[in-house]
C-alpha cells in the first residue's frame, strides 16, 4: 500500500469516526445560563452567548457536537454550532466563517448560530477552503480538484490542481496555492491570479506531510501534519520554484497537528496528544514557535470526536 493510500485510510477512519459520533445524537454540553437555554431550543441546539460576536472568535471543527465557538484569545467556549462537524473551516475579512461539510460549504456570519449561505461543490467531499482577499472569491478543494465559486455566487467554475490536494491558500495577490500529495511526495502547485490552470511548484526541501496553506503577510507558510515533525514553513515562491526561508517548530505536540490558522502574531491549532484523534487546541507565538503560550482543553464537559481543523473569525 502506498503512502497515499495509507494516509487515505487514516483519514477516513478518522472521518468515519466523527461521523458515528454525529449518528448518536448531537453531544452538546449544558451552556451556562438560562438565556442560553432559550437561545439552543431557538436555533435546534446551536447557541452562542451573548455578547459573543463583539470579540474575535475561534472556530473549532469536529468538537462540541458539531463545531466549538470559543473566545480568542482565552479560549472558553461561548457558543456551539450543533451537526457541523466539518473536514475544515476557513473564514474572510468580514468574520464570515466557511465549513466544509459531507457535499457542500455552510457560510456563518461572525457569531451567528444560522447558516447564511450554501455552496453546492461538485466534486466530494470538500476539504480545505480559502477566500480571496481582493475579489472575495470562495477556493474549496477536493484532491485532484478546486471549485471556485464568485464573490456572491453559488455557481462555481473547477480546475484540475494536478496533485492530490486537501488544502488551500490565496496568497495577498490573490494566487492560489495548493498542497497535497504528488504521487507518494508532498506537493504544492499554484493557480496565478488570472489564470485558467494550474502550475506545479518544486520546494527546495522537505516540508513534511501536507497541511495547511495559508498567507501569513509575508510569505506563504506551510503546514507539516507528519507525526513528529509539528512545523510550519515560510515559502518564498518564485515562478515555479519555493524556497524555504524560514520554519516555525511547535513544541510540547506528542502525535501530530491538524489544520491550523494564523492570525496575527500568533498561530492556533488542534493536535494530536493521546490516541488517534485531535482533543486539544493550542496558541503558539507566530513566527517564533516553540511551547504553547495556550492549551484549551475543556469544551463545556463533552469530549471532542476530533478536531479537524480550525479558523478565527474576526469581529468588525
Amino acid at each position: 500500500m502506498s503512502l497515499v493510500q495509507v494516509t487515505r485510510c487514516v483519514f477516513a477512519i478518522t472521518l468515519a469516526g466523527a461521523f458515528m459520533a454525529g449518528c448518536r445524537g448531537p453531544q452538546v454540553g449544558s451552556p451556562p445560563g438560562t438565556a442560553d437555554v432559550r437561545q439552543r431550543e431557538a436555533h435546534g441546539n446551536s447557541w452562542m452567548l451573548p455578547g459573543a460576536s463583539s470579540g474575535d472568535l475561534i472556530y473549532a471543527v469536529g468538537g462540541c457536537g458539531g463545531t466549538c465557538v470559543l473566545s480568542y484569545p482565552k479560549g472558553k467556549l461561548v457558543g456551539e454550532l450543533t451537526g457541523y462537524y466539518g473536514y475544515a473551516a476557513c473564514s474572510d475579512s468580514n468574520g464570515d466563517v466557511f465549513i466544509s461539510e459531507e457535499t457542500e460549504v455552510v457560510e456563518f456570519a461572525h457569531g451567528g448560530t444560522t447558516p447564511i449561505a450554501t455552496y453546492d461543490v461538485p466534486d466530494n467531499p470538500p476539504l480545505g477552503c480559502s477566500v480571496d482577499p481582493e475579489s472575495g472569491s470562495l477556493a474549496v478543494v477536493n484532491g485532484p480538484f478546486v471549485a471556485i465559486f464568485p464573490a456572491g455566487s453559488t455557481n462555481p467554475t473547477s480546475y484540475s490542481t494536478l496533485i492530490d490536494a486537501s488544502f488551500c491558500g490565496y496568497d495577498n495577490s490573490g494566487n492560489l496555492f495548493v498542497s497535497g500529495y504528488d504521487g507518494q511526495n508532498y506537493g504544492l502547485a499554484e493557480l496565478p491570479n488570472g489564470s485558467e490552470s494550474f502550475k506545479k511548484v518544486s520546494v527546495d526541501q522537505s516540508v513534511g506531510n501536507p497541511g495547511q496553506v495559508q498567507w501569513d503577510g509575508k510569505y506563504m507558510s506551510y503546514e507539516s501534519t507528519k507525526p513528529g515533525q509539528s512545523t510550519i514553513s515560510q515559502l518564498s515562491i518564485s515562478g515555479s520554484s519555493a524556497t524555504v526561508v524560514g520554519q516555525t517548530v511547535l513544541r510540547n505536540v506528542r502525535k501530530r497537528l491538524t489544520q491550523s490558522w494564523i492570525y496575527k502574531n500568533s498561530i492556533v491549532v488542534p493536535y494530536v496528544s493521546h490516541g488517534p484523534t485531535a482533543t486539544n487546541i493550542g496558541i503558539w507565538k507566530y513566527p517564533k514557535g516553540g511551547r504553547p503560550t495556550k492549551r484549551i482543553s475543556e469544551f463545556g464537559g463533552t469530549k471532542p470526536s476530533g478536531f479537524a481543523g480550525v479558523t478565527i473569525s474576526v469581529a468588525r
